[in-house]
C-alpha cells in the first residue's frame, strides 16, 4: 500500500501535538504542514522532527503555506499536493482562549456554553470546505471545530467534512478505564460506547454526571454488551474520582490524541472504532467504525438512531443553540445568548451560514474590547 499523504491545516497548540504524536513511531505517513507563516511553520516542524531524531524515528515532514481565507490560492495548492487526509484545525479563536481571564469573569462567560460562540468556529472550517471542493481533489477532512453543530451546518451545502475529532472522544479513556475497573477486567478487554453531545461530554469524566443534558453509555467486553452487569452510575463517579485532569491549553493533548486514534482509521483497511463529533453529518457524538473507505455508526443494540439522534438534540439545548435548520441557519436560545449580552455586548438570534464570518469578526471584537477591560488571569 502506498504510504498515505496527511496534511495538518494550523499548526497551533492541538496540530504540534498531533504531528509529535504521529512521528514518534516507525510507520509515520508522509505528513504536510500548513499554515500562513512559512517561518514558524519551518521552525515548529523542526522543532518536531529533531525531537523525534533523537528518539530514534526518522520522520517525514514537509511544509505549504496556506491562508484559508484565500479559497482559490489553498484550492490550487491542495490541487497541487493532493493529500489523503487532511486535518483541519483552525479557527478564528481557539476555544481555550477565554479560560485565560479572570476567573469571575471567566465564571459568567462560561454560562452561555459554546454554542453562541459558534460563528468563531464554523468560518475557518467554511472556507476550507470550499477550497477542498473547488480543488477537486479525492481526500478526507476530519475537523476540530466544533464538529457536534458546524458539520450538520455545512451539511446544508453539501461542504461537511467526513468525521470530527475531539469531545465526544475525549471522554471515553476516563469511561473505559473505569468500567475496566469497576469489571475487574484488564483494559484491553473492555470497550465502551458513548452517545453524546459536547456538552454531556465535557461534564461526564469530570463530574460523574452531564448536569442533566442526555447521554447514552454502554459498556463492552471481549465484544459482547455487558452494561446490565454494571453499575454505570459507579463507572461515572469512579472516572471523575480517579481520572482528574487538566484542561484549557494544556488539556488539548487528550484531543490530539482522540484526532490521531481518527486519521489511524482513516489510513487503515481494517474497520477500527472510534468516537466522533458530526460523523455523517448528525449533530453530537457517536461511536463509530472507521476505514479508508467507509465511515458507519457502531451503535448499540438497544438504541435506535431516531433515539440517538434525539439523545444528541437535546444536548445540543444545553449547549445554546436551540435548532439546527435544513437550511443550516441557526437559533439561539435566549438564556445562552443573554450571557453574551450581558458580558461581551454581543447579540444574535440567529445565524446564517452566509453570515458566519461577520458575525464571528463582531464577537472577536467585542472579545478584545473585553480582555482589554478587564485583562487576563
Amino acid at each position: 500500500m502506498t504510504q498515505p499523504t496527511v496534511m495538518i491545516v494550523g499548526l497551533g497548540n492541538m496540530g504540534g501535538h498531533v504531528l509529535d504524536m504521529l512521528i514518534r513511531r516507525p510507520d509515520s505517513p508522509r505528513i504536510i504542514v500548513a499554515g500562513r507563516d512559512a517561518e514558524y511553520l519551518e521552525r515548529r516542524a523542526n522543532l518536531s522532527v529533531l525531537a523525534a531524531t533523537h528518539l530514534g524515528y526518522q520522520p517525514n515532514v514537509e511544509t505549504a503555506v496556506i491562508d484559508v481565507h484565500d479559497i482559490d490560492h489553498t484550492a490550487e495548492t491542495l490541487a497541487h499536493l493532493r493529500p489523503d487526509i487532511i486535518l483541519s484545525t483552525v479557527s478564528l479563536q481557539a476555544w481555550w482562549v477565554v479560560t485565560e481571564l479572570p476567573k469571575p469573569i471567566l465564571d459568567e462567560l462560561n454560562q452561555a456554553e459554546i454554542g453562541p460562540w459558534l460563528p468563531i468556529q464554523l468560518t475557518l472550517i467554511y472556507k476550507l470546505m470550499q477550497a477542498v471542493r473547488a480543488s477537486g481533489i479525492d481526500t478526507k477532512v476530519a475537523n476540530a471545530a466544533l464538529p457536534d453543530a458546524t458539520h450538520r451546518i455545512l451539511d446544508s451545502v453539501g461542504l461537511a467534512p467526513d468525521i470530527g475529532i475531539g469531545n465526544v472522544a475525549n471522554a471515553i479513556p476516563a469511561l473505559r478505564r473505569a468500567a475496566a475497573e469497576e469489571l475487574g477486567a484488564p483494559l484491553p478487554q473492555v470497550t465502551v460506547r458513548l452517545v453524546a453531545e459536547h456538552f454531556a461530554t465535557t461534564r461526564l469524566p469530570r463530574k460523574g454526571h452531564a448536569d442533566g443534558a442526555p447521554f447514552h453509555f454502554s459498556v463492552y467486553r471481549d465484544g459482547t454488551d455487558v452494561t446490565q452487569t454494571v453499575d454505570v452510575d459507579q463507572v461515572l463517579k469512579t472516572a471523575a474520582a480517579r481520572y482528574p485532569r487538566i484542561g484549557g491549553k494544556v488539556g488539548v493533548m487528550l484531543t490530539a490524541a482522540s484526532a490521531v486514534t481518527v486519521l489511524d482509521a482513516l489510513m487503515s483497511e481494517n474497520e477500527i472504532l472510534v468516537h466522533s463529533p458530526g460523523a455523517l453529518n448528525l449533530i453530537g457524538g457517536y461511536p463509530v467504525w472507521v476505514s479508508n473507505s467507509s465511515v458507519s455508526l457502531a451503535l448499540p443494540d438497544d438504541l435506535s438512531l431516531e433515539e440517538a439522534k434525539r439523545i444528541n438534540m437535546g444536548g445540543l439545548v444545553y449547549e445554546g443553540i436551540d435548532e439546527i435548520r435544513d437550511d443550516g441557519s441557526v437559533r439561539y436560545s435566549e438564556k445562552n445568548m443573554a450571557v453574551m449580552k450581558r458580558v461581551l455586548g454581543y447579540e444574535c438570534s440567529t445565524m446564517r451560514l452566509e453570515d458566519s464570518e461577520h458575525q464571528a469578526e463582531e464577537i472577536a471584537a467585542r472579545y478584545a474590547q473585553l480582555v482589554e477591560r478587564v485583562g487576563t488571569a
